[in-house]
């Protein structure tokens, strides 16, 4: 669905914000952009959208150059970047209505895309009055309007409550999974971004670091797996396992943390604990989790 090939950009001379960059979005998937602030995520999109021209590089978006035809792309695609542009004396609706003047898209469509970002109730209200996050629902509504392929959304749980990023969290699946859209998904709520997406990218200073599913980074930087174990004498069997076995074991409380290569030492550290007199009652597998990955590899 988009394809970005070596793309340099620099908004003053010599200082490259985005340095030979490269990465594809499948079709049909989340995917999930990641950097920090400063790394150029913003940028990149606005060169993806077209509202900046790289220095080097291709970008295409559903096959179209957007260089050569970026109005046969635009078609294709819904976008919100950082803050959605609303007038604040008009309502909701009045809005949406403009917007689907621009495209072209009936007016029917309105109550529609107001109701599945949960602003139904609020259509006829003037948006100078909305919060932050309904903002950011209502820019998703328009971004939504005229039913594009692609959506292209930097930052929309911006502002939104819990029970807010959960609703849209649920709609950003329900457009993948059900509707079969392409999203691509900037945001720093990185558990959002690990309940959500099917591949992401990660970016530093411009530079591609990683492209790829959540579990082929995993792999790719936690070569030992790590077990928790839970037992009545934690401290007693950190000694005693350590002095053993030698396992890299740590004391965390009432728990303790193993990590291995060989998935064959933990029969024996279970016998060794266990033939001690020590009570286990949980021994389960860790999983990295994607905040601690990312901090890893941007670091």
């Amino acid at each position: 669905m988009i394809t970005v090939e070596n793309l340099t950009f620099s908004y003053s001379k010599g200082i490259n914000v985005i340095d030979d960059l490269s990465f594809r979005v499948p079709e049909g998937s989340i995917f999930g952009f990641l950097g920090a602030n400063g790394s150029g995520k913003t940028t990149t999109i606005r060169l993806m959208l077209g509202l900046c021209r790289p220095e080097r590089g291709r970008i295409q978006v559903n096959g179209i150059d957007m260089k050569e035809n970026p109005s046969a792309a635009y078609a294709s695609v819904g976008a919100l970047i950082e803050h959605p542009s609303l007038y604040g004396s008009l309502t909701a609706e009045e809005n949406l209505f403009l917007n689907a003047t621009y495209y072209g898209t009936a007016p029917k469509r309105i109550p529609e895309v107001l109701g599945l970002v949960g602003l139904g109730h609020v259509a006829n209200k003037k948006t100078s009055s909305f919060s932050l996050g309904m903002k950011q629902r209502l820019g998703l509504a328009l971004s939504l309007l005229h039913t594009p392929e692609l959506l292209i959304l930097d930052e929309p749980l911006n502002g939104l409550d819990p029970k807010g990023i959960a609703e849209i969290r649920d709609l950003l699946l329900r457009l993948s999974k059900e509707e079969g859209r392409t999203i691509f998904l900037s945001s720093h709520l990185l558990g959002e971004i690990e309940s959500t997406c099917d591949t992401i990218c990660i970016i530093d200073k411009g530079k591609h670091l990683f492209s790829g599913s959540i579990d082929a980074l995993r792999n790719n930087m936690v070569h030992k797996k790590r077990y928790k174990i839970h037992c009545d004498r934690p401290k007693e069997a950190c000694a005693l396992v350590d002095g053993a076995l030698n396992p890299c074991l740590s004391d965390e409380g009432t728990e303790l943390l193993f990590q291995t290569e060989d998935i064959e030492r933990l029969p024996e550290v279970v016998r060794c604990l266990t033939d001690s007199g020590i009570r286990l009652y949980t021994l389960s597998p860790m999983q990295n989790n994607l905040e601690e990955l990312y901090l890893t590899l941007t670091n």
